[in-house]
C-alpha cells in the first residue's frame, strides 16, 4: 500500500478481534524478521508487521530517511488499517522509531515496548555505525556481514550456530539495497545531534524498556536511560543474549512482554 508516497509491504497476523500490536523491525531486519517471536502472539493479538521505508519489501525512494518520517509513515498505516490504538513493539532502530510514535501520536498508542534502543548516541556507538555505514558503501555482502555480526550477536549465539549462519546471511545480503541502507544509518546517526532523551520524560504511554545482557551494540547504560527517564517505565534484562536478542532468546523475550501487556489490563474500544 502507498503512504506519504511511498509503497510500503505488511503483514498481517492473527484474529481480527484481537488487540492490534505492531512489530517494527530493527535497522537491516524485515517482517521475516519476528517469524520466531510471531506465534507467541498471534494466538491473542492481531499482529501488524511492516518494512519501514528503504527496508527489503517497501519503496526505497531516494533522499534521506529519519525516525520522524518512519513514525508518519506508521501513522498512515495504521489509518488505512482502521486501527485506533495499537500496542508498539520495537527493536533497536525500530524501538527508536517506536518512541519517535509514541511522543508524536501518544493517543494511539496503548503500550509501547522498546528492545535494545537508544535515545541518544555516544561515540563508542557512533564509530560503530560508521563502521557499518563504510562496510554498506562496498556493496560487497562478505564485507558488510562481517562488519556487524560480530557486534550483533553473542558468542554463545555465533559458536552455536557457526555450522551456517555466515553462509545464510552472506546469501542473503545478495539481493540487500546497500544505497537504501546507508540512509537508514544515517537517519540513525541523527540521534547524535538530536537526541531523544530530553522528551522521554514527557513519555506518558505505559512502557517496556527490555535490554539484552551482552548487547555490545547497544549496552545496558542506553537501555537504562530510557527506562529512568521515562515516567514509571518497566525495566527488564534479558540474560545471556546478545544485541539480536529477538532472534538469540525469542521465547524469554515474547514472555517478558506478554506478562507487561497482561499487567496493563487492557481491553478493546
Amino acid at each position: 500500500m502507498k503512504v506519504n508516497d511511498v509503497q510500503l509491504y505488511y503483514e498481517e497476523k492473527g484474529p481480527d478481534f484481537g488487540e492490534p500490536l505492531v512489530f517494527l523491525n530493527g535497522i537491516f531486519m524485515s517482517t521475516a524478521s519476528w517469524r520466531l517471536m510471531v506465534p507467541f502472539f498471534e494466538r491473542s493479538y492481531r499482529v501488524v508487521l511492516h518494512d519501514f521505508r528503504g527496508q527489503w519489501n517497501s519503496g526505497k525512494p531516494e533522499e534521506p530517511y529519519s525516525l520522524h518520517q518512519h513514525a508518519r509513515d506508521l501513522k498512515g498505516l495504521l489509518e488505512h488499517l482502521d486501527l485506533d490504538k495499537v500496542h508498539i513493539v520495537g527493536t533497536s532502530y525500530g524501538g527508536e522509531v517506536g518512541l519517535c510514535f509514541a511522543l508524536e501520536f501518544p493517543e494511539r498508542v496503548r503500550s509501547l515496548t522498546v528492545i535494545s534502543s537508544v535515545s541518544e548516541i555516544r561515540p563508542h556507538l557512533k564509530y560503530m555505525a560508521r563502521r557499518w555505514l563504510n562496510a554498506a558503501k562496498t556493496h560487497d555482502p562478505e564485507i558488510f556481514v562481517c562488519e556487524w555480526i560480530g557486534d550483533v550477536y553473542s558468542e554463545e549465539f555465533l559458536q552455536k550456530h557457526r555450522e551456517y549462519l555466515w553462509e545464510r546471511l552472506v546469501q542473503l545480503y545478495q539481493t540487500f539495497d546497500y544505497n537504501a541502507a546507508i540512509r537508514l544509518l544515517e537517519s540513525f546517526l541523527e540521534l547524535e545531534t538530536s537526541p531523544l532523551t530530553p522528551k522521554l520524560e514527557h513519555l506518558s504511554t505505559p512502557t517496556l524498556v527490555l535490554a539484552a545482557e551482552r548487547d555490545l551494540v547497544k549496552p545496558l547504560e542506553y537501555s537504562r536511560i530510557i527506562a529512568q527517564t521515562v515516567p514509571q517505565a518497566q525495566f527488564h534484562i534479558i540474560p545471556d543474549a546478545g544485541h539480536g536478542v529477538v532472534i538469540e532468546k525469542p521465547k524469554k523475550t515474547s514472555t517478558v512482554i506478554l506478562g507487561f501487556l497482561a499487567s496493563l489490563g487492557t481491553t478493546l474500544d
